[in-house]
């Protein structure tokens, strides 16, 4: 598993081997917890390109380009 896809895909493997009976309901529990694992880490990702305005690469598990958001001049204020 590389990416988002893949996972997605395993996934939708697993529902569909529980619906055949090909996968056993503690299987895809197993499958189920460990997917949730690397949906907090990836989630722990996007957190970190929003607090650094999207100037962070991550470790490519999430398909995004990173980019530098436009910020405005600093504007002088009056006393």
């Amino acid at each position: 598993m590389n990416n988002l896809s893949d996972l997605r895909a395993i996934l939708g493997k697993t529902m569909e081997g529980v619906l055949a009976g090909t996968y056993s309901i503690e299987q895809a529990k197993a499958v189920a917890q460990v997917a949730a694992e690397v949906n907090a880490t990836a989630r722990l990702e996007v957190d970190m390109a929003r607090a650094t305005d999207g100037d962070f690469r991550g470790s490519g598990f999430i398909d995004v380009e990173p980019r530098i958001a436009p910020r405005e001049p600093l504007r002088r204020i009056a006393p």
